[in-house]
């Protein structure tokens, strides 16, 4: 379902720049290991590339759901660990969904 979504990331926004994927250690206190996983359930990207990151985030989580169990995560966490402001991109192993809007 990665996959997926960076396909339709690729295809919405043609500038795709990948920050982070596979990590064999967290790296920060709030990792939650995601980007530890096989197969790959998360990517960072660069959002300087945009000049409006937040209206980039509220539309990927338009387009995808998370966790329809858990609807208060997201598919595209806009946020800063310590390494600069970036998207989060990140998927269920089962359960992420592309919503019909």
């Amino acid at each position: 379902m990665l996959l997926e979504v960076f396909v339709w990331l690729t295809v919405r926004y043609s500038t795709n720049t990948i920050t982070s994927a596979y990590r064999d250690h967290k790296i920060h206190p709030k990792d939650s290991g995601i980007h530890m996983t096989d197969p790959l359930r998360a990517i960072d990207k660069r959002s300087r590339d945009y000049p409006d990151p937040d209206a980039i985030a509220a539309d990927i989580n338009a387009h995808f759901i998370y966790d329809p169990n858990r609807p208060h995560l997201q598919v595209c966490v806009y946020h800063d660990t310590g390494f600069g402001p970036h998207f989060h991109i990140q998927v269920h192993s089962t359960n992420t969904v592309y919503r019909s809007i």
